[in-house]
């Protein structure tokens, strides 16, 4: 039988994740769960459409599909996905087919005769997860090339939570306060948040990926009550939620949008697996529903998103390109329902995560934030120079809070412990909402040399918010967090709020922020210092992106000023009638 060969390089894509070593052959018993994407229909038909009710001066905007809709729309013919059923049953898989992709469970054992490959273990170094992935050559059934697109989970490894939290210690292991904490307070003030509320049919959540662990309801009690923040709860939960163990991400994601995002109905969502099952689980959520408003603080090289595929090249010969590309759709379905997704620019700045030390001349895009379907948030921090001190919570009254001062570009050379991330994606291309804003900046003193960087490509992040130095309460103990996994939850709120004051969801909300920043640039405080040339490991590089006047790839149109937003959204809308 003529069969189509793919080659994935197993010891390059170890190396991209350090954290996890090979421990030896998986078991061939041990179960495994993956999503087979086959052809999305109508494809072209969905971007126009999300470009119309995305758009505020289309007579389409807000006009949003159910998920019914959008999956009958853009579902893969009946005979193909039969063909791909009988394929994997063949194998002995458990699969339930879905509009246009098949989730399925089997054992290694299968899945390996299946793909003529085989399947190693792999450990996590802190945690010990353990996960089984296909390492070194598979094949794929000729009649299965242009039926299957990728299979998604059976190659790579989970993708870690942005940000950084740590407790500072002296010599003898006593606690010490941070020098200085930003609290819900600080983004009150700064970013004009004074009386705002939301609505209890809005529906914001926080997304964590690959099972991460979740909060402690006692640590946000304490936390509402140390920040005098109005009371607030988790209304729902959507996956595993075990507060044994509670992490720093989730705690810190969950106080702060719910924090920010006064008023609006909190969810906490849990994803086995990572963008494209999300994305494919939020449009199959029956009777549990989905968010309006969703704020993940993930992300990895846009280069390393390789999947199984019976015609994509390997990771080193860009082998991502079809699944971002198809994942960026899958967005642009969950958008068309009026859902909002957000997620943070990263922590590397321009290189990366997987470029650590620099050593690279081509820069590095993050993905999910490279996606043109999600609004990407960098982080900034406030210069020791301008800060300003006070506040009036118990927390505060104990410690020194932030109330004020002038913003940079988040980076370890002014004392963060990140490097707020930013670029332009290499797979998708310029989204004509930025159009205008990308081309000022393209043409100033902030872009590194050309050929570093994909200048036809989106450019991110949208929008920026704080990200140094946030107190969180975590297993009784006050701790500080750094990170865009800090500046997406906060902003995340701010987009709960304005849907609150349109009435209803926003969906694809990146088109009416650039609108808002035409109709009234000072909606945003434009950030003009600092660069994101660092990454969390060193300040010894040489190029990336430098914050200047406008939109620029180090901290996108700056941060909210929440009151005139509302104004210049308000102006806006009122203008279509």
């Amino acid at each position: 039988m003529l069969r189509v060969l793919a080659i994935l390089a197993a010891a390059a894509a170890a190396s991209a994740h350090p954290m996890w070593s090979r421990v030896g052959r998986a078991p061939a018993s041990e179960v495994v769960d993956f999503t087979v994407a086959t052809p999305m229909s109508n494809e072209a038909q969905l971007l126009r459409f999300v470009d119309e009710v995305s758009d505020p001066t289309s007579p389409k905007y807000g006009h949003f599909l159910s998920k019914d809709e959008v999956n009958a729309m853009t579902a893969t013919p009946r005979w193909v996905s039969n063909s791909v059923l009988v394929w994997l049953h063949q194998h002995g898989h458990s699969c339930t087919p879905r509009a246009d992709s098949i989730k399925c469970r089997g054992t290694v054992g299968n899945v390996e005769r299946m793909l003529a490959t085989r399947l190693n273990s792999y450990k996590h170094t802190k945690s010990g997860d353990l996960v089984h992935r296909v390492d070194g050559a598979y094949t794929f059934p000729a009649e299965m090339v242009g039926k299957v697109e990728f299979i998604s989970g059976l190659h790579g490894f989970p993708v870690e939570h942005l940000g950084r939290a740590h407790v500072r210690r002296d010599t003898n292991g006593r606690k010490l306060q941070a020098q200085q904490y930003v609290v819900p307070e600080t983004l009150t003030a700064m970013y004009g948040l004074k009386g705002a509320s939301g609505s209890a049919s809005i529906t914001q959540a926080a997304a964590e990926f690959q099972d991460y662990p979740a909060f402690a309801t006692s640590d946000l009690t304490t936390f509402i009550q140390q920040t005098g923040v109005a009371s607030f709860s988790i209304a729902k939960t959507i996956g595993p939620f075990d507060q044994s163990n509670p992490q720093p991400e989730s705690t810190l994601d969950v106080q702060y949008l719910g924090s920010v995002g006064t008023g609006n109905t909190n969810w906490y969502w849990t994803e086995a697996g990572w963008m494209f099952e999300f994305s494919q689980d939020l449009l199959n959520a029956g009777a549990s529903g989905s968010p309006d408003i969703i704020s993940m603080s993930y992300g990895w090289n846009e280069a390393d998103q390789c999947q199984i595929s019976p015609s994509s090249a390997p990771c080193q010969a860009g082998g991502s390109t079809a699944f971002v590309s198809r994942t960026n759709s899958e967005f642009a379905k969950v958008v068309a329902t009026g859902i909002t997704l957000l997620a943070s620019s990263g922590d590397s700045g321009a290189h990366g995560r997987t470029d650590p030390l620099c050593q690279n001349a081509v820069l590095s895009p993050t993905y999910p934030a490279a996606s043109p379907y999600v609004l990407a948030v960098g982080a900034t921090m406030i210069s020791s120079a301008s800060a300003k001190t006070g506040g009036s919570s118990p927390f505060c009254q104990s410690n020194t809070c932030l109330v004020g001062g002038t913003e940079i570009v988040c980076s370890p050379a002014q004392g963060a412990l990140i490097a707020s991330g930013g670029g332009f994606s290499n797979v998708a291309a310029r989204p004509a909402y930025q159009d205008a804003q990308v081309a000022a900046f393209l043409k100033s003193s902030g872009v590194p040399p050309t050929g570093d960087y994909n200048s036809s490509g989106r450019g991110y992040p949208d929008v920026s918010a704080l990200g140094h130095s946030y107190y969180i309460e975590l297993s009784g103990e006050a701790m500080a967090v750094d990170g865009t996994s800090c500046s997406s939850p906060v902003f995340a709120g701010v987009v709960g709020l304005l849907a609150a004051k349109k009435g209803g969801p926003l969906g694809h909300v990146a088109p009416l922020l650039y609108k808002i920043y035409e109709k009234d640039n000072s909606a945003f405080t434009d950030i003009t210092s600092g660069n994101n040339f660092c990454t969390e490991t060193t300040c010894d590089c040489t190029d990336g992106y430098t914050a200047v006047k406008g939109w620029d790839a180090a901290s996108g149109l700056g941060t909210p000023v929440y009151p005139k937003m509302v104004s210049a959204m308000q102006a806006i809308l009122a203008a279509r009638k």
